[in-house]
C-alpha cells in the first residue's frame, strides 16, 4: 500500500482530532468521485476525516481526488485491485487512533450535509447501539431523484415473527440480527454510522460473500442494535453499472447470507429457534404466493408455466432450512 499527497497525515483539524472516519472504497469510479468527495467533506460536523481507498483504478478517479488535496481532512490510499471488501477494511485501519466511528461511503453516493451531525447525535444518546443509520433515495447519475420515497420503503420494510406470521415492525424500533436476516434493510453501507467497537468486535468485510455488506451487517448487530433515523439522507446512485442490479448475483448472495447466519454456531438456542421460526414463515409466504401465481397461470391456460410455478411453492414449503452448501456459492 501506498500514500500520495491527498495522503498527507492529518494533522489535526481546526475544530479537534477526528472523531469519525470516512471511508471511500474507489474503483473507476471517475465520473462521480468528485462530488461524492466534496459530499463528504462538506458535513456540518467537521471533526472528521475521510480516507479514499484507490482499489487500483485505471481511470482519472485518483488524480480528481488528488485535486481536492487542499483540504488536510482527506488522505488518499493508493492499493492494487483487492475488492470492496478488502479496501474498505483497509480504510478503516488507516483511521486515526482519535477516531470512534466509521462510516463506509460509496464512491458513487452522497451525503446531506448534516448526516454525519445527526448520527454522531443519536450514538451520543445510545451508548448500547453499534451504530445508527439514515435513509437513502435513489439518485440518477445528475443527482436528481428517482421514484422518490420507493427506496425508503425498502429500509423501512422490517419485520417481527409474530404467533409464527412475519408482520410489520415499527419502522423507528430499533434493528437487530433477527430484523436483517431475510433482507438488507440497512443499505446502502453510507447510511450507517458504526462504532470503531463494534467494527472491531464484528471483524471487519469479508470478500467472500457476494453481499458483503449485508453479512456484515448482521455481525454487526452482535454487539448491539441499530437506531434507525426516519429521514432520507443519502443520494443512493443507481445506474448500469450498480452490481445491486445483477439479479442473479443477488440471489447467490442472498442464499449466502441466508445459510452463514442460520448456521452461525455460536448462537443462543432461543435465538436459534426464532431463526427457524423465521424462516419457516418466510417460506410458507412465499409457497403461498406461488401457489396462487400458479392457479392464475393455469386459468389463463399456461398450464406448464403455472404447473412450474406450484412445483417451486412444494419445494419451498419442503426447504426447512437454508442448506449449508449456499454459504459457498459464488
Amino acid at each position: 500500500m501506498t500514500s500520495t499527497s491527498a495522503e498527507t497525515p492529518n494533522g489535526g483539524a481546526a475544530a479537534g482530532a477526528p472523531v469519525v472516519t470516512i471511508v471511500i472504497p474507489l474503483y473507476n469510479g471517475a465520473r462521480f468521485i468528485g462530488e461524492t468527495v466534496r459530499s463528504a467533506l462538506g458535513q456540518t460536523f467537521e471533526q472528521i476525516e475521510v480516507i479514499v481507498v484507490d482499489d487500483g483504478s485505471t481511470d482519472d478517479g485518483p488524480a480528481i481526488v488528488r485535486t481536492l488535496a487542499a483540504d488536510h481532512r482527506l488522505r488518499l490510499v493508493s492499493s492494487p485491485h483487492l475488492g470492496v471488501a478488502k479496501a474498505r477494511n483497509e480504510g478503516a485501519a488507516r483511521g486515526s487512533r482519535t477516531s470512534e466511528h466509521l462510516l463506509f461511503l460509496d464512491a458513487d453516493d452522497l451525503l446531506h450535509p448534516d448526516t454525519v451531525a445527526m448520527l454522531v447525535a443519536v450514538l451520543e444518546r445510545r451508548p448500547d447501539a453499534a451504530g445508527a443509520f439514515v435513509l437513502a433515495d435513489y439518485i440518477d447519475a445528475d443527482g436528481n431523484v428517482l421514484d422518490e420515497g420507493d427506496f425508503p420503503r425498502h429500509m423501512r420494510g422490517r419485520e417481527d415473527l409474530e404467533q409464527g406470521r412475519l408482520v410489520p415492525r415499527d419502522p423507528a424500533a430499533d434493528v437487530r440480527t433477527e430484523h436483517l436476516f431475510l433482507a438488507n434493510h440497512v443499505y446502502p453501507p453510507s447510511c450507517l454510522l458504526l462504532r470503531r467497537t463494534a467494527w472491531d468486535l464484528a471483524g471487519g468485510f469479508d470478500g467472500r460473500f457476494l453481499a458483503e455488506d449485508w453479512e456484515f451487517v448482521v455481525r454487526l448487530t452482535q454487539s448491539g442494535p441499530l437506531v434507525p433515523v426516519d429521514r432520507v439522507m443519502v443520494g443512493y446512485r443507481r445506474h448500469a453499472s450498480n452490481a445491486s442490479g445483477d439479479r442473479s448475483r443477488n440471489v447467490r448472495g442472498a442464499r449466502q447470507v441466508w445459510a452463514a447466519v442460520f448456521h452461525t454456531l455460536n448462537r443462543s438456542a432461543a435465538s436459534s429457534e426464532q431463526l427457524r421460526g423465521i424462516w419457516r414463515a418466510h417460506q410458507r409466504r412465499t409457497a403461498s404466493r406461488k401457489f396462487s401465481e400458479g392457479r392464475a397461470l393455469i386459468a389463463r391456460g399456461r398450464i406448464v408455466q403455472g404447473a412450474a410455478r406450484t412445483a417451486d411453492g412444494v419445494a419451498h414449503t419442503l426447504l426447512l432450512r437454508p442448506p449449508r452448501i449456499w454459504i459457498g456459492q459464488r
